[in-house]
This record gives C-alpha cells, sequence and structure tokens, in this order.
C-alpha cells in the first residue's frame, strides 16, 4: 500500500517552506503557483469526503523536487520515506 500524507500537513508544510505560493483549486486536483511556476499534480485524494484526504506521498515528492523545497524544512511536516 502506498504511503499517505494528509493534505492539511502539505499545505502547513508549503505555508512553512514556500511562502508567498498560490493553491488554485481545480475539479479534480490542485494547483500550486509559486514565482511563475505551476505544478499541477496534487490531487483531491480519494473519491468521497475530502476534508483532509490522505495524498499519496509520490505526489508530493515531485512538488518539493519541482520547486527545490529543502529536506531541512519539509521533513519537519511530511514523511516521505
Amino acid at each position: 500500500m502506498p504511503r499517505v500524507v494528509r493534505l492539511d500537513d502539505v499545505w502547513q508544510m508549503l505555508d512553512n517552506c514556500l511562502p508567498g505560493h498560490e493553491k488554485i483549486s481545480k475539479p479534480h486536483r490542485w494547483n500550486v503557483k509559486f514565482n511563475g511556476r505551476l505544478y499541477h499534480e496534487v490531487p483531491l485524494g480519494r473519491h468521497g469526503a475530502r476534508a483532509n484526504p490522505e495524498i499519496e506521498t509520490g505526489h508530493i515528492r515531485g512538488l518539493v523536487k519541482f520547486f527545490g523545497i529543502k529536506k531541512d524544512c519539509y521533513e519537519n511536516f511530511v514523511n516521505l520515506h
């Protein structure tokens, strides 16, 4: 079973590690915009209640790599290993 992270933890990480980012809600995913770059692979989670869905860590690893978020920052909020 894939490892997962709660979306609220992802938002908390971004608030601290990527200040000034913008979250854009789309019908089937979230987009994150920062410094003119747009990452569009943060899903809404499984179908059903989506108040604080579980997101597979592979999506979050892609987000961290795309924006160059440092390990010493993101590991305080999400466990990607």
